[in-house]
């Protein structure tokens, strides 16, 4: 329009000058706009591997986060320049970007899902909020595929049955029976325990006693995760009741428990399990006597065998 009127302008004067009289000059263009400094995004094209066509809207889509963001974006001056590179590897695109705020990757399973990749990515470049759920940077708005349907390790879910020979502390040590059974989840270094144990403890004609756990909690520690046989180590906690008479005397009470746990499982590949296994087990309190005023501190330990079941270490990968 602006080309129009010049032309018109010249036209004018041409057709008004007089033979002889010289031809005004035309009026200079307009200086053009300087754009205001802003955000400038590059794509790494040297690692980039998504096509033009998918690199110009990846090129959009970077630029629009960052407005949403309150941010003035730029193409030739730039204030912060950010490098972002795709790299996919079938469905999956693993996702960069670089600039003066830090670093940050992620991963989309499709094309579909790099704007919510995006979204988390730069949040967390301006405000510092990690990219995990509940840490700031992942919102209802933005939320990924992989975040949705996570893909976990499935632990191994045993159940199990123990039969073994253990001992109560009274006035002398009474021996007997132990048993029990319980649920163990595993995954390869660690494994929470909950299970009901007893002892059984008359074998001898001077004391015998009885003590139970019902329930109790270890978490156990597998020395080498990833071997068909490990040894391992537990720390637990319960509420247990001990009785225990020895002398002609009898002595109860009951209350929280902590356990110490060792033993040795095989067949960990399988889906059945073996193990043997030492348990100690130190009460918070005294059982106290029934006609006196005496006290006893009824710890105890057993050792014993065990026969576990069930489904084997699967790793399970939701796709849609």
């Amino acid at each position: 329009m602006k080309l129009a009127c010049l032309a018109l302008l010249t036209f004018t004067s041409l057709a008004h000058a007089q033979p002889g009289e010289p031809v005004p000059a035309p009026p200079p263009p307009p200086p053009p706009q300087q754009q205001a400094p802003g955000v400038c995004v590059v794509i790494d094209a040297g690692r980039d591997t998504l096509t033009d066509q998918e690199r110009m809207a990846v090129h959009g889509i970077v630029l629009q986060t960052f407005e949403a963001e309150h941010l003035a974006t730029s193409t030739t001056s730039c204030s912060e320049t950010y490098i972002i590179s795709n790299i996919k590897l079938g469905n999956t695109i693993n996702v960069s970007i670089n600039g003066p705020r830090g670093q940050r990757t992620g991963r989309a399973t499709s094309l579909d899902d790099l704007p919510n990749v995006y979204s988390q990515l730069v949040k967390s470049l301006i405000t510092g909020a990690p990219v995990v759920t509940g840490g700031g940077a992942v919102d209802r708005t933005n939320v990924t595929k992989d975040q949705s349907s996570p893909r976990r390790v499935a632990a191994d879910s045993l159940k199990y049955v123990q039969l073994g020979y253990g001992a109560v502390t009274s006035a002398r040590l009474a021996y007997g029976p132990a048993f029990g059974f319980g649920y163990r989840k595993e995954l390869d270094r660690i494994a929470i325990d909950i299970s009901f144990t007893f002892l059984l403890a008359n074998d001898t004609e001077l004391s015998d006693g009885v003590t139970m756990s019902i329930p109790r909690l270890v978490f156990l520690w597998n020395q080498d995760p990833t071997a068909d046989s490990s040894a391992y180590y537990g720390l637990g906690i319960s509420y247990g009741f001990a009785a225990v008479h020895s002398d002609n005397m009898t002595y109860g009470g009951s209350g929280l428990e902590g356990h110490l746990v060792g033993g040795y499982e095989m067949f960990r590949s399988s889906t059945i399990r073996g193990f043997v296994q030492l348990d100690v087990t130190l009460p918070f309190y005294k059982s106290d006597g029934l006609s006196n005023t005496n006290t006893r501190w009824p710890a105890s330990a057993a050792l014993s065998l065990g026969f576990g079941w069930g489904k084997s270490n699967v790793v399970r990968v939701i796709n849609e």
